[in-house]
This record gives structure tokens, C-alpha cells and sequence, in this order.
């Protein structure tokens, strides 16, 4: 199988800068991970942590389903971060768009299997996510609530970004109207 091509068509959008990139990956929420298959790749929507230290993303899933067959250990995968910001408008309909950052990774899956590497994980994502809460308010994540689902990493072997703001051309800049939170 002939290999992606991994170059940036838009290279006045393209961040290079490892500061950009890491700042993108320890602001955002979620991605999307394509991981090959037979037939058509598998895209699994996941949270995810950044591990700067290890240069690595941390992700978890359940071990029943699609995901649970197919993400598994030597399977390479390609994560798309995304973060969208105003849209403009200009004189010319084709000109219209949207501010965004972008990143994406290129990488191979390995599925935690060390209960203390999958616990150091899990806290990842609590010291991320939840880190604002105080822990006399819950009962802590245990080993035994990490058995129902796999935690896995995927090692950064190739990155990119893109960058695109409000121009100078842009007549106006808004908020899109749809609500992107769930309520």
C-alpha cells in the first residue's frame, strides 16, 4: 500500500511550531481517531490527554464493540484535534470562513496492559479534566473500575498543524449561531 502524503497544501495555514501544537493538544477535549482496517477505517471519537513528557496521547475505550475489536496493539492510526473559532463574511461568497486550529498526528496504538501504567493514565485524565473538583467529593477511580475498559496510547511519530484567523479582507467576524454545547 502506497503511503499518505503527509504534506500541508494550505502551507500559509501551516503551524510548524512545537509550542502551537502542544498548546493545541493540552486545550482540547476530543479527537477523532482513524484507525485502519479492512474494508473502511474505523473512526473512534474519543477524550483524550496529552502526554508531553512521553510525547504521546492517552485515550480509553470499552473493550466491548467495534473499538474493542478493532483498536489493538501495532495498529496505526491517524488523530484528527480540532478547534473551530469565528466565521467571516466578504465581498465574495467564495471568500466566506472560518477561523480554526488543527492538528494532525500520525502514530501506532499500544494498549496499556501494566495495571500501574493504566492507573498513571486514567490520572491523566483526572488531573485534566476534573482537577477543579475536590476529592473528598467522590470516590477515587480504582482497578477495578479501569477492567471494563482498555486504556491505550499512541506514540506521535509524525504532527502537523494549520492555522487559519479572521483576514484582513473580512467584512464581519461572528460566533456561529448553533450552541456547541449539549443542553
Amino acid at each position: 500500500m502506497e503511503e499518505y502524503s503527509k504534506d500541508v497544501r494550505r502551507k500559509d495555514r501551516q503551524e510548524s511550531d512545537p509550542a502551537f501544537l502542544k498548546k493545541l493538544l493540552h486545550n482540547s477535549v476530543s479527537c477523532s481517531i482513524a484507525i485502519e482496517r479492512e474494508g473502511y477505517p474505523l473512526n473512534h471519537i474519543a477524550f483524550f490527554v496529552y502526554d508531553e513528557k512521553a510525547h504521546e496521547i492517552i485515550f480509553h475505550f470499552s473493550r466491548h464493540g467495534f473499538a474493542g475489536e478493532e483498536i489493538t496493539d501495532g495498529k496505526k492510526v491517524c488523530v484528527s484535534i480540532y478547534k473551530y473559532g469565528k466565521l467571516y463574511t466578504a465581498k465574495r461568497a467564495v471568500d466566506f470562513g472560518c477561523e480554526y486550529q488543527s492538528a494532525i498526528l500520525y502514530g501506532t496504538v499500544e494498549i496499556l496492559k501494566r495495571e500501574e501504567d493504566r492507573m498513571r493514565s486514567m490520572d491523566l485524565f483526572f488531573k485534566k479534566f476534573f482537577s477543579d473538583i475536590p476529592k473528598e467529593s467522590y470516590d477515587g477511580f480504582t482497578v477495578q473500575d479501569a477492567k471494563p475498559i482498555y486504556v491505550a496510547k499512541i506514540k506521535i511519530e509524525d504532527w502537523f498543524g494549520k492555522e487559519h484567523l479572521v483576514p484582513a479582507f473580512a467584512l464581519s467576524s461572528f460566533y456561529p449561531t448553533p450552541d456547541p454545547v449539549i443542553k
